[in-house]
């Protein structure tokens, strides 16, 4: 499903954010009326980034009959985030309407702050409401960004869904740029094609159809909700963590090696079942994503919307130095 991001810091990125924003939301199929929402919405994000943030990204991610639009930081946080939210509300002698016009024009609306440590605001506009994921499917949330300089994110992800099964997938094609991008679009289309087929047999079709290609890591996470269990197997270092209530995990562990370039000597991955009740998360990154995290310190940023949790790992933890991708699910309790 890809996505792209811009470092906002200057009056330049404004105009940038709201164009991309519309481009966007035009190319998922929102009427005028509410690509211009997307637009007003995704410019009040993108000036409080340049007025009051550090290190702030903004974020457009399509979903499934849907858009995304997440802005993220590293500082300075809000002291009182429902106070924020309200109009006339100020710290700068501003007029303070920013979060909370956003908060209006978009269909849905989160926000999670540390004060002193950053912010994620996620903006979210659904199109096709009968195609959002219902309360027995996983939700999953996604946020990415490109390498400095490189207009293209190597990393992408998806997530497909078929009779009771939803395939999560996570690519990061090796280096930056074109060939990178064509190399992990070349695993959503193998996903997309056979949503249903196990992790396994989902790695052996994308290591025989990429050889042509420049190779990529990848982790495969299948959800059978009505088992409660969740399969997973990988090739590469993304990093992976099925994550309890409580903040315990467990780490799990790719195979080594690049899917594409047959390094594991015609051996068949293997995968491990997990179970999933829906009250636990997962998270699986890129290597542009610092492993340096702790999933106990993190609970409440997980309990937002998956979306916001990945735009917040984004904004927190990214290299900033290469590709990065993070995706974050939850739910698909069955009782």
């Amino acid at each position: 499903m890809n996505g792209t991001a811009l470092a906002v810091t200057g009056p330049a990125h404004v105009m940038q954010a709201r164009q991309m924003a519309g481009q966007a939301a035009r190319q998922v199929g929102f009427p005028p009326s509410v690509v211009e929402r997307v637009m007003l919405a995704t410019s009040e994000l993108a000036t409080n980034l340049m007025k009051y943030a550090t290190g702030g990204q903004l974020v457009v991610v399509p979903r499934t009959g849907g858009l995304d639009v997440l802005a993220t930081d590293r500082g300075p946080g809000i002291a009182r985030v429902q106070d924020s939210l309200r109009d006339g509300y100020s710290t700068t002698g501003t007029l303070g309407l920013g979060l909370g016009g956003v908060q209006r024009m978009a269909g849905e609306f989160d926000i999670y702050s540390r004060y002193g440590e950053g912010t994620t605001v996620l903006a979210r506009w659904v199109h096709d409401e009968s195609v959002e994921p219902s309360s027995a499917e996983v939700n999953v949330g996604a946020a990415l960004a490109a390498a400095p300089g490189e207009t293209l994110c190597g990393d992408n992800w998806v997530v497909a869904r078929a009779e009771g099964v939803s395939t999560v997938v996570l690519s990061d094609g090796l280096g930056h740029g074109p060939d990178a991008a064509d190399a992990s679009a070349a695993v959503m289309e193998n996903v997309l094609a056979d949503p249903a087929a196990s992790p396994a047999d989902l790695l052996a079709s994308m290591d025989a159809g990429m050889v042509t290609r420049r190779g990529a890591t990848v982790a495969v996470a299948q959800f059978h909700v009505q088992r409660s269990t969740m399969l997973f197997c990988g090739v590469g270092n993304s990093t992976v963590r099925l994550i309890a209530g409580d903040g315990s995990y467990e780490a799990l562990v790719s195979t080594p090696g690049i899917v594409g370039r047959r390094q594991r000597s015609g051996k068949r991955v293997s995968s491990v079942a997990r179970p999933w009740d829906g009250r636990g998360w997962l998270v699986m990154h890129t290597d542009g994503i610092s492993e340096r995290w702790s999933a106990a310190e993190n609970l409440d940023v997980l309990d937002h919307d998956p979306a916001t949790a990945a735009g917040w790992l984004l904004g927190a933890y990214g290299r900033r130095r290469d590709d990065a991708c993070v995706v974050v699910v939850s739910g698909g309790r069955t009782t």
